[in-house]
């Protein structure tokens, strides 16, 4: 008997058949995402020295088996979430820029990826983020199979029988190459990929092909129990098909690749999927943390609350496997606490990618997917440290509130080089006030309204200073080396495990 089968027997007494695995948006609203890329997180023996060349994009030996043996070293940044690279059979073979080592050249959808380990790896794996409360992500393609080409024309040279379970031509649209991929239209019906790797284009308008993917995402995602899926490449996907994909997907929290800098598009896709990334708020982060830019952010930040349905279900991110990393354009370690502190603590589910807490400097791909196991996984790290306490108390401000989460964000404060954001109810909010100076910056005070009634005082949870506010309700803020601050009540700081504060769940509940 099937493990699809087993499990659907087993629920036969209850109304719904939702698998408790797969987690809805709301159940993933309060979750911080680890993004890791399987075949360069950890190997399964445990090598911090093994070599990986980035530049030449080959297979560098990480599986899943060495991702269970350094789960502590996920939790232990505060993440309760891990997303994995797409686990299916790619196919093999070297191109002149490498090999299928990040898992977007599906070759076949019902075996797994062999460099990544056994199917009782996955399982494993699987069980050992579930065993520690953790939700299990995966990296999913649905737009497209591959081939290699070597160089051939794409429209005369696949033999689509390798490819399962798609093997034959009429599942896909005929080849065209994209020539213009701000042409939507043209980007869901023509190739990605080129004449040395193609990728042929699935026909997901077409009903044959949308049933086959549905069934095929049920059975992974019971067979090894995800909880949510990352949509590689949803901006070429029929868009009519997303909202079906993701019904199919037991209706869990998807979350779908749309790189697009324009507010318009990126809210318009929420009309298909809960969730996409927050691309017009990372481009406004580059701006802000690379270019000094203290307008940008703030204004995206009020256009995105009336534009979006609901910016609080987006991902943000602030690094990704597709971008430069921030290290790569701007070197200094507190401009990058400034990006992380507002990546982790802005509206969304913060997706950070595996490397960012090391500071990794790799640009765009492939140099930006480093081997993690080189950094020796440093847990002393700034960066370590700092999203650590980044989600220490975003999870405590949502324990002591319930609706901190879906309250969005606004800007409080704007000077030449500060941006200041609160999040949260009164009494309650999370005040962000974030400096575009750097570390050379010396020392300084700004004042700020901050919604705090006069006399309230508030802690800042990086140095542990209080500051309280004046009779007219003011704050006066002690600014020094370019480092963010983050102020939340000093009455609410029980239970929060930071500044001394010891973690406890009472204390939490005492202070609701």
């Amino acid at each position: 008997m099937s493990l699809l089968l087993r499990y659907i027997l087993g629920l036969c007494a209850i109304s719904t058949l939702t698998p408790v695995f797969a987690a809805d948006t709301g159940a993933w609203s309060s979750r911080s995402v680890y993004q890791t890329m399987t075949d360069r997180f950890a190997r399964t023996d445990g090598s911090t020295t093994h070599p990986c060349n980035t530049t030449d994009g080959l297979y560098c030996g990480g599986t899943w088996r060495g991702m269970i043996n350094q789960l502590d070293y996920i939790e232990g940044m505060g993440f309760d979430a891990v997303m994995i690279s797409p686990v299916v059979k790619n196919i093999e073979g070297r191109a002149s820029y490498g090999e299928a080592y990040h898992g977007y050249w599906p070759q076949d959808l019902y075996s797994l990826n062999p460099h990544f380990g056994t199917e009782q790896d996955l399982l494993d794996l699987s069980k050992a983020v579930h065993d520690r409360g953790m939700y299990l992500m995966m990296d999913t393609v649905i737009n497209n199979m591959a081939y290699f080409t070597n160089g051939q024309d794409p429209s005369t040279s696949i033999d689509y029988s390798v490819l399962h379970p798609f093997n034959e031509a009429k599942y896909y649209h005929a080849y065209c190459p994209i020539t213009d991929y701000n042409n939507y239209s043209l980007a869901q019906r023509c190739w990605t990929g080129d004449n040395i790797v193609a990728l042929p284009d699935l026909k997901t308008e077409d009903l044959t092909v949308q049933t086959m993917l549905n069934d095929w995402v049920q059975e992974i995602m019971t067979n090894y129990s995800i909880d949510g899926l990352r949509l590689d490449a949803a901006k070429h996907v029929t868009p009519d098909f997303l909202p079906v994909f993701q019904k199919a997907a037991f209706n869990s929290f998807v979350t779908g690749e749309v790189f697009d800098q324009s507010i318009d598009t990126i809210c318009s896709y929420q009309n298909d999927l809960t969730s996409v990334p927050n691309y017009p708020i990372y481009f406004a982060l580059l701006d802000a943390f690379t270019k000094g830019n203290t307008t940008t952010l703030p204004d995206n930040i009020e256009i995105m609350k009336h534009s979006c349905p609901n910016v609080t279900t987006l991902t943000t991110f602030s690094e990704n496997h597709d971008v430069a990393r921030f290290a790569s354009l701007e070197s200094d370690i507190n401009l990058a606490k400034n990006l992380l502190t507002f990546t982790i603590l802005f509206d969304g589910i913060p997706m950070i990618y595996q490397g960012q807490e090391q500071h990794l400097s790799g640009p765009y791909d492939p140099k930006n997917r480093e081997a993690l196991w080189l950094t020796t996984y440093d847990t002393t790290a700034p960066l370590y440290k700092h999203i650590s306490t980044l989600n220490a108390i975003r999870k405590h401000a949502n324990q002591v509130d319930p609706n901190y989460l879906a309250t969005q964000t606004y800007p409080v404060y704007r000077g030449s080089s500060e941006m200041g954001f609160r999040k949260g109810r009164e009494g309650h909010q999370i005040i962000t006030v974030l400096s575009t100076q750097g570390s050379k910056s010396g020392a300084y005070d700004i004042t700020m309204m901050n919604g705090y009634q006069p006399g309230f005082v508030v802690m800042d949870i990086f140095t542990c200073r209080n500051y309280s506010t004046n009779d007219m309700g003011e704050l006066r803020l002690g600014m020094d080396g370019g480092e963010p601050r983050v102020l939340f009540p000093v009455n609410l700081m029980n239970g929060s495990g930071l500044c001394g504060f010891v973690f406890s769940r009472e204390d939490v509940r005492g202070n609701v």
